[in-house]
């Protein structure tokens, strides 16, 4: 199961527990619960098929809400030579991939899905001490935590309190280990570079 913004959906966001009917396609499959995404429609599941085709596309329906605005603040950094418009019509195209076909990852509150480099980030996994120490690859995995954070969580963040005290010293391996804290870090992978973009919500 392969998604561009998504890493191993079928761990951390999980699929119905048995076999149901997709509504976009009709048929008995086992589905993604749809019944928390955004827009003016509604739907109650859709199989990993349809998402990743783009079912979803010419519908009132999003699994997510991409950080457009600095999407298009690194775009134009990245691209000077672009004009307003093509900025635009790039960062909408990616927003509209990253909206319509990517798995409804579960939190506690609500943010826009983080982006890096020009394009928005892969969700690879729940933070856990283990799992920043084995990403690292030039710093420690505390360096690495917390260098991480997007950039509007730092200034209202106590980060060393965040490492030393609420970040889980095992590995959340799944979502239903997830659904056991009260308190989750949310990690993502550039798609262009080996940057790590921590978001973190609690209950």
């Amino acid at each position: 199961m392969t998604f561009k913004y998504f890493d191993r959906p079928e761990i951390f966001t999980g699929l119905r527990d048995s076999v149901t009917t997709c509504d976009t396609c009709g048929q008995e499959k086992l589905c993604f619960d749809a019944e928390a995404f955004l827009g003016g429609e509604d739907i109650t599941s859709i199989c990993p098929e349809c998402l990743a085709g783009g079912q979803l596309k010419d519908r009132d329906i999003f699994t997510c809400d991409g950080d457009i605005t600095e999407l298009k603040r690194q775009l134009k950094i990245l691209n000077p030579s672009l004009t307003k418009l093509q900025i635009d019509d790039i960062a909408n195209q990616k927003t509209t991939e990253l909206e319509k076909t990517t798995p409804h990852l579960v939190t506690w509150q609500d943010w826009s899905w983080p982006c890096a480099d020009g394009d928005y980030c892969k969700f690879i996994g729940y933070g856990s001490r283990p799992f920043y120490n084995s990403l690292t690859t030039t710093t420690t995995g505390e360096e690495l935590f917390k260098n991480s954070f997007y950039y509007n969580l730092k200034d209202d963040s106590d980060i060393d309190y965040l490492w030393q005290d609420i970040l889980p010293e095992k590995e959340v391996k799944d979502y239903n280990d997830s659904n056991k804290l009260a308190t989750l870090f949310y990690v993502f992978k550039s798609l262009n570079s080996d940057t790590i973009i921590t978001i973190w919500d609690c209950n």
